[in-house]
């Protein structure tokens, strides 16, 4: 008779571990997936940023080349050159 008594909470104990093991399984894939979603998106700042860099990078090396120089001069100084014609939008200011 009390065999079958330790036996009874030998198997509730093993179901309540079972149960708490299933839950934790539950939750740690939760978190693996929201992990893998964070680690994405990172990626793809890290993607994003380097691009940026590389366009910084080629500008840096463009900077004494002839091209640049005309074209800092027409943004930023708004020059021309002899013989083109300007045209001003009377809408925009």
């Amino acid at each position: 008779m009390r065999f079958r008594k330790s036996s009874i909470w030998v198997k509730l104990i093993l179901i309540i571990v079972a149960v708490y093991a299933v839950v934790t399984l539950v939750d740690l894939q939760d978190r693996i997936s929201s992990t893998k979603a964070q680690a994405a998106a990172l990626e793809q700042q890290v993607l994003y940023a380097q691009q940026e860099y590389a366009l910084v990078e080629q500008e840096l090396a463009d900077l004494g080349s002839d091209s640049s120089i005309k074209k800092i001069a027409r943004s930023r100084l708004g020059m021309v050159e002899l013989g083109e014609i300007v045209f001003y939008d009377a809408d925009a200011q």
